[in-house]
Parts: structure tokens; sequence; C-alpha cells
């Protein structure tokens, strides 16, 4: 008994940390030794909406993309740096469609049966459950919120992306979304090559 609940707690445990987000990315340029600093382009360039316009969630995404930038060995420098760092955080409304199987379930029922015992025939019931039918599909569609945080490194003189960087994922709760900013962004930058 004791290793079966242990086993279904290891189970949700492994579910749960499975990450309902897609991560992607894109570069035109290896990001080599040529680039050791680092600056945050002013708020104003980088966007966010509904969920994620608000100081925690800034907060979050900053201090998680310099965290990681920080752990690949490069320094903030907002005098003279190598990239500039944007971010766009947004949420669209989007309408998902299924296809699900539609199943007839028949009433169970009483059927008359006959029966032999030593030669005789004797008559009784015998409860049948019959198998559900299939009997078609239905088309439903459900609204849900998809959320996608982007982060970008610009060159800073040449003013051109060279690495984007983003994650795509359904939002069903906002407190959830933001308190999950920090490991987004390190997944986020797990796609980062070198």
């Amino acid at each position: 008994m004791k290793t079966q609940i242990l086993m279904i707690a290891g189970l949700m445990i492994v579910l749960s940390s499975c990450s309902s987000y897609n991560y992607y990315s894109v570069s035109n340029k290896n990001l080599n030794g040529n680039y050791r600093t680092y600056a945050w382009l002013p708020e104003s360039k980088s966007k966010a909406s509904n969920i994620y316009n608000n100081d925690v969630a800034t907060d979050r995404i900053v201090e998680a993309v310099s965290t990681e930038l920080n752990n690949r060995g490069f320094r903030l420098n907002n005098k003279k740096p190598d990239l500039l760092i944007r971010y766009t955080a947004v949420v669209n409304k989007e309408t998902r469609s299924y296809n699900e199987p539609v199943y007839y379930d028949p009433p169970g029922r009483f059927v008359p049966r006959v029966g032999y015992h030593r030669g005789r025939a004797f008559y009784y019931y015998n409860y049948r459950d019959p198998f559900p039918v299939y009997v078609g599909n239905e088309y439903r569609t459900v609204n849900v919120k998809q959320g996608s945080v982007i982060i970008d490194l610009i060159d800073r003189k040449t003013s051109k992306v060279i690495w984007r960087g983003w994650a795509e994922g359904e939002l069903s709760n906002p407190e959830k979304a933001i308190a999950e900013l920090p490991k987004v962004v390190s997944n986020i930058f797990k796609k980062l090559p070198g």
C-alpha cells in the first residue's frame, strides 16, 4: 500500500513539473566571445499587456534574464554595452476547436434466458449491460488565453536582433503565470547557443 501511494505521489510530481509552455529560439549570428556586456532598453521599448502589465511581472522578467546572463558570463554595463536586451510579454485571446466523439449508452436490462440442468430446461433472467455505441462527433469551441514571453538580444552597434527566444503557453491562472516567469525565462535561455 505504501509503495502504491509513493508511486502515485511521484507520478503527480513528475506530471506537475511538466511545463505547459513550448519554447523556441532563432538567431542569425553566433554569440561567441564578441559580446561581454549588456544593458536593458528603456521600458517604453519593451511591451507587456494584460496579465504581464505590472511592476511585479516586469521585475521578475528583468531579474530572471539578468541572472541568466550573469550566469553565462555577461556583465551589466549601462554606459557602453555590447548587447541590448528587450522583452515582450503579451496575452492573446484565442479560440480552440475540439472534435470529440459522442457515444450512446443504451440502458441495461434483464433478458430472459433458457438454461439446462440434468436434462431439464429452466428459465431465468440475465442482466445485460450493452457496450456504448458510437453515434458521431460533437464539434465545440473554447476560448483560451495564450501567453507569450519574448526576449531579444540586440547588437548595439548594428541595432539588429541577433537572438530571439520565446515561450508560448496557455494561461488559466494569472497568479500562476506571473509566479512561473523565472522558470519560463530560464527555459528560454536553455535555447541560447554557446
